[in-house]
């Protein structure tokens, strides 16, 4: 998937005292830094901010641009944002971020995932704690330029402009859409360890394949399965649409649920060459919406 990014960086900070929000360091980076890291995939990226913001970077895929007049809020910040990227052959999407939100980088995989499933849908955003975080999402660029128009941007409520967006909200369980107002903020998540504690607890290897493969193979021994019982790829993408698209819990428990349906219909004699068991439950997963029942 191509797409553009926009990064609102403007905002008085006035809970951090006056503080230029896109210096301030968390966890020994700042936060201009944290979020450019996290458009790197994007073609384009404009940084709404204050002109100075140039000197922070030396990206030519950045260009600097600032809503006129300044201060006029988040959604002024964005029309500015994609004034700025229009041009021939633009991308589809855009990559709406935050400045003061340091964990945005693990965000894009998943939206970027999520959005590359739906043909129709308006955009898809993080929602952490019950609380939609629309200032981490993907959007398409029509939708967006759709509910602009006719809409004053400057001052205008975030909500308000996504009232007029059909969106897909992503639950966000880890906190990567948590944002920097205060300076206790900037405390507790430069405490944030770096990585998850899955990646800590997880045996270096520069040869995954390899190792798991070993450790199927270990497990059906073990299991006294047949060898080659299972197609690892097919049940990764599995537990990937089931993470992204309904939550990471679901991810383990859903390819446990297809294996057990495979099961029982192997002990049934019913087990056909051609199941597509996985394939509809994939299906199911990218369709699903929290409040389907």
């Amino acid at each position: 998937m191509r797409y553009d990014a926009v990064v609102l960086a403007g905002g008085r900070a006035t809970r951090l005292g006056g503080a230029a929000k896109p210096e301030v360091v968390v966890g020994g980076t700042r936060l201009l830094d944290h979020v450019l890291s996290a458009t790197t995939g994007a073609d384009r990226t404009a940084v709404v901010g204050p002109a100075d913001l140039r000197s922070l970077t030396e990206r030519d895929d950045v260009v600097v641009t600032l809503e006129d007049p300044p201060f006029g809020g988040p959604v002024a910040g964005l029309a500015a944002g994609l004034t700025a990227l229009q041009r021939p052959a633009a991308p589809e999407w855009i990559l709406l971020l935050a400045v003061d939100v340091p964990g945005a980088a693990a965000a894009v995989g998943p939206l970027v995932e999520t959005a590359d499933g739906f043909t129709s849908l308006d955009g898809v955003h993080l929602e952490h704690a019950g609380r939609a975080q629309w200032l981490t999402g993907l959007y398409r660029r029509a939708a967006l330029t759709r509910a602009l128009d006719g809409l004053d941007p400057h001052g205008a409520s975030v909500r308000r402009l996504v009232a007029r967006l059909d969106l897909l909200p992503l639950p966000d369980e880890t906190g990567m859409s948590d944002d920097v107002d205060t300076w206790d903020d900037v405390n507790r998540l430069s405490a944030r360890p770096a990585r998850s504690r899955i990646e800590e607890e997880t045996p270096m290897t520069d040869d995954v394949p390899t190792v798991l493969a070993s450790w199927v193979s270990a497990v059906e021994r073990d299991l006294q399965l047949p060898a080659d019982s299972i197609d690892v790829t097919e049940v990764l993408d599995l537990a990937r649409d089931a993470a992204h698209h309904v939550a990471r819990p679901a991810a383990p428990v859903t390819t446990y649920l297809v294996g057990y349906a495979r099961g029982l219909a192997a002990a049934a004699g019913n087990a056909a060459p051609d199941d597509d068991t996985a394939e509809r439950t994939a299906r199911l997963a990218l369709g699903w919406r929290p409040e389907t029942t």
